[in-house]
């Protein structure tokens, strides 16, 4: 704890703008499927610890520009789920594949290409926005480092709370979709939250980091799986009979580990 907050944020803060604009830059490039995933991790990642700093008098011009990049990151949501939905497919193709559903998946890259595209454009309002946020940073990482270090751990038990009140809900209805999506979105800011921290945070906090990224990670794979089944027929995917029940076996095995966790807790 004897780290110097305000050191330790600005890097912080420095690390997250550098990551957001590389992965904006690699937006366009048509062989980097990860682009996309990786801005909107940066994007998470400053929302983060933005959030903690929100806390403390004089953020408002603060909370305003996060709020734009929330929106920012939302604009990606249906892509990001396409982007996961056509790897599944291209798993499931591995299992059986036609004509018909190999071109369906072609049309897929080249609509997803011309996505990225768009959100790259639509990301440049971050060129404006990352300067505005680091000079509205600046007044408040000039509080005292004890200050900051109480501020931050004071919203991080916050979210714990909500990450904890989630859990148990979801334990008791653990077939719910609504209460494992808000656990999921509640797991990823917790974790992001104890990584923004950084050695300001002991062992127990990052241990806690981990359960909370290995929660996040089964309950989204599930979503995913779910969100799969789902878009197949209203979307009209001309699946081959063996890969979908290929994947809805997997589905099926992912859901029978998440309840025996549940049951575990």
């Amino acid at each position: 704890m004897s780290a110097s907050a305000r050191r330790i944020l600005k890097r912080r803060l420095a690390r997250y703008r550098r990551d957001i604009l590389l992965a904006r830059q690699q937006l366009s490039a048509a062989d980097n499927g990860e682009a996309l995933h990786q801005l909107r991790i940066g994007l998470r990642q400053l929302r983060s610890l933005l959030r903690g700093l929100g806390a403390l008098p004089g953020a408002a011009p603060l909370l305003r520009l996060s709020a734009q990049l929330r929106q920012l990151a939302a604009a990606g949501n249906d892509w990001r789920d396409r982007e996961v939905r056509l790897a599944l497919l291209q798993q499931a193709a591995g299992e059986a594949d036609s004509q018909a559903f190999a071109a369906w998946r072609r049309r897929e890259v080249m609509a997803l290409q011309a996505g990225r595209l768009d959100l790259q454009q639509q990301a440049m309002v971050l060129d404006q926005l990352l300067p505005a946020l680091r000079r509205a940073c600046a007044p408040l990482l000039a509080h005292r480092n004890r200050r900051l270090r109480r501020t931050l751990r004071r919203a991080l038990l916050q979210t714990r709370r909500r990450y904890r009140r989630a859990r148990r809900d979801w334990q008791r209805q653990p077939g719910d979709a609504l209460l494992a999506h808000r656990l999921r979105l509640l797991a990823k800011r917790l974790r992001y939250q104890i990584e923004a921290g950084g050695k300001l945070l002991g062992q127990r906090w990052r241990r806690r980091a981990q359960r909370a990224r290995d929660w996040q990670q089964q309950l989204g794979d599930e979503r995913d799986r779910q969100l799969l089944l789902q878009s197949i027929a209203r979307d009209r995917i001309p699946l081959p009979v063996a890969a979908r029940r290929w994947l809805e076996q997997g589905a099926s095995a992912n859901l029978g580990r998440l309840l025996q966790a549940a049951s575990a807790f």
